[in-house]
Order: structure tokens, then C-alpha cells, then sequence
């Protein structure tokens, strides 16, 4: 589990317990695994019941995305990112330390944190620069071609994101 920057953290299932300890918010960034949004609705078919939690749920101070590592970014839907990275905004304004976190730490969830960390200016910088800083802060970081390329896509869009 590494901080990124102030009150935003990145790690994998095996932080969950500290952040829970800590008393951290947290965003799941996973449809498996012990903390996935599999395991917050309780489902054991291959897809999430159809309705309002089918691609993001919540409880409490914890949010999960139904979301796959997959190299096709067509099977990860931009209406999902937007719902989990609305949700660690609320709790970030709420003055809330957030854990962003998959199964093994290396795509999906850490790939979030950087969409999150543009969404809030904290990386003002074209993608490719803003890989290079990324990987400084988070040496993990190994992303899937399927989140690198739907963060890619949504690069520009996310500085507008929480501006109503």
C-alpha cells in the first residue's frame, strides 16, 4: 500500500485490512476477489444481477466496481469509471482517506487512482508525462491495455468530470 498523495492511497486486497484498521474509505476496483463487487452483492453467476448496482455499488464507506482486467477496453465501461470516481470524490471532499485497490495492485485499481488524481488537477500533464510521474509514485503500476487505453481515452474528459 503505497500514499500517492495526501488522504490517497493504491495498494491491493492484501491492504484491505490496514485500511480498514485506519479507518480509510475504499474503492474496490475489481468484480472478484475477496473485497469485489462479486463479494459486496453476494452473486455467484458469471454476470452482476441487471439494476442499479450491476456496474458500481456501495456500502457504506466502501465502493466496487464491476469491473475486469481485460486487454478490450470496450468491456470497461466509461459509466463505470464515472460512478466509482464520483463516489471517492464524494468521500475525498468529505475529508475521508481513500484506498484505490484491486486483487493484485498493478491495473485496475492504481489505474483508477490516476484518473482520480487527473479528475482533481492533481496531474495537469499529457498522458504519456503523466505515466512517467505515476510510476515514480506507484512502482507497482503495471497496467492492463485494456485500463491503460480507457484511461487514455477519457484522459482529456477528466479535468470536467466534477464540474457542475
Amino acid at each position: 500500500m503505497e500514499n500517492i498523495i495526501d488522504r490517497i492511497w493504491v495498494g491491493s486486497d492484501k491492504d484491505v485490512a490496514k485500511a480498514e484498521e485506519r479507518g480509510y474509505s475504499r474503492l474496490t476496483c475489481a468484480k472478484d476477489g475477496p473485497d469485489g463487487h462479486r463479494a459486496m452483492l453476494g452473486y455467484d453467476t458469471m454476470g452482476a444481477p441487471k439494476g442499479d448496482d450491476y456496474l458500481f455499488a456501495t456500502k457504506g464507506h466502501w465502493g466496487a466496481m464491476n469491473c475486469i482486467d481485460t486487454d478490450d477496453p470496450d468491456f470497461i465501461p466509461h459509466k463505470m469509471i464515472f460512478a466509482g470516481l464520483k463516489w471517492a470524490k464524494k468521500e475525498y471532499d468529505t475529508g475521508r482517506t481513500i484506498l484505490f485497490h484491486c486483487n493484485a495492485g498493478h491495473s485496475r485499481g492504481p489505474t483508477t487512482a490516476l484518473m482520480f488524481l487527473r479528475a482533481i488537477g492533481e496531474m495537469p500533464h499529457g498522458f504519456t508525462e503523466s505515466l512517467k510521474i505515476y510510476r515514480k509514485l506507484y512502482p507497482p503500476y503495471d497496467p492492463g491495455s485494456g485500463m491503460k487505453q480507457t484511461a487514455h481515452m477519457l484522459w482529456k474528459e477528466l479535468p470536467t468530470l466534477f464540474k457542475d
